[in-house]
């Protein structure tokens, strides 16, 4: 169920670059406070946003606003950052006391390969000596994470984000709620499902319901609203959806006792349920999830899940 991607206009000031970019960082690497360094509008020796990514790197994030304008003075994506102008922000980045893992030249400026393969070249250069990588972001990378995550696209463009009604809002959340149940564990007979993968994807999927984060199958946010069932505008697709989340909980409830009573187990990783009873009751639990799912869909227009379990 595809969402429609929105174009955002590049910031005016350049510290609005700055606090959007602050914004990305947290959603791109997972950090949940990216530190500014140096005095507000100024970098301090080559950086301006400091990073501590999940998985334990140190990145510096250089910002440069790239000012292009149309005929009726609206501003756009701006011309191509240059190799020079690259690699002299590689130099400054250097001289940061900070132990950096990777670089990045954030820019408002329009995509471009050219300096994409420029900067993916010095990555492997350096590397051989022990060097930080380089990385490019544009407008379009911007682009990108504003349309994953609704958070950060409310927080910064709040005016655009506020052009949704309230029922177009409800829709939206309903609508990723559809994407995230869309998958093997809401479709597939449990004898087919792999045990880790089945659970994970019940985890995960009352994540969504709780958070309206929607994360993938290696735990990376895909997308995020905001927030979740607790958000939505009209009391009864609110109730609806925490009779959903109450069911999902039931089911998995259930699935986990059965697993301790010895009633599901697992066989060179696949859930094992030689009991027909407990099968179907625990199918029929998965049947009423779905088709709780459906009537919230049916009731904003949206399309229905298929149910297959078969």
């Amino acid at each position: 169920m595809p969402d429609l991607t929105q174009g955002h206009a590049p910031p005016a000031y350049w510290q609005q670059f700055e606090d959007l970019t602050v914004g990305a960082a947290r959603v791109v690497f997972g950090d949940p406070t990216p530190q500014k360094v140096g005095r507000q509008g100024q970098s301090q020796n080559g950086l301006d946003v400091l990073v501590q990514a999940e998985d334990g790197r140190t990145i510096g994030i250089q910002c440069k606003q790239r000012d292009e304008r149309d005929a009726d003075n609206v501003l756009l994506a701006g011309g191509a950052i240059t190799a020079k102008a690259l690699m002299d922000a590689v130099r400054r980045a250097e001289r940061h006391p900070a132990k950096l893992d990777l670089f990045i030249l954030a820019t408002t400026a329009k995509p471009d390969r050219a300096i994409q393969n420029k900067a993916a070249a010095m990555t492997a250069a350096r590397k051989k000596v022990g060097k930080f990588g380089i990385l490019t972001w544009s407008w379009g990378d911007y682009d990108a994470v504003l349309n994953r995550d609704a958070r950060l696209q409310d927080e910064y463009y709040r005016t655009v984000a506020q052009g949704l009604t309230a029922p177009e809002r409800d829709q939206k959340l309903l609508g990723l709620f559809a994407v995230a149940f869309d998958r093997p564990a809401f479709r597939d007979p449990l004898s087919c499902e792999h045990a880790d993968n089945f659970k994970q994807a019940l985890i995960d999927t009352q994540r969504l319901l709780a958070t309206g984060d929607l994360l993938d199958r290696e735990g990376r946010r895909v997308q995020r609203a905001i927030g979740g069932v607790r958000t939505l505008n009209d009391n009864d697709l609110r109730l609806g959806a925490e009779a959903l989340a109450g069911e999902l909980n039931d089911f998995r409830t259930t699935l986990l006792r059965a697993e301790r009573n010895g009633d599901v187990s697992q066989h060179n990783d696949w859930l094992m349920i030689p009991n027909s009873a407990v099968q179907e009751a625990l199918e029929n639990k998965r049947r009423r999830v779905v088709a709780t799912l459906n009537r919230l869909l049916l009731a904003v227009d949206l399309a229905p899940l298929p149910q297959h379990f078969s």
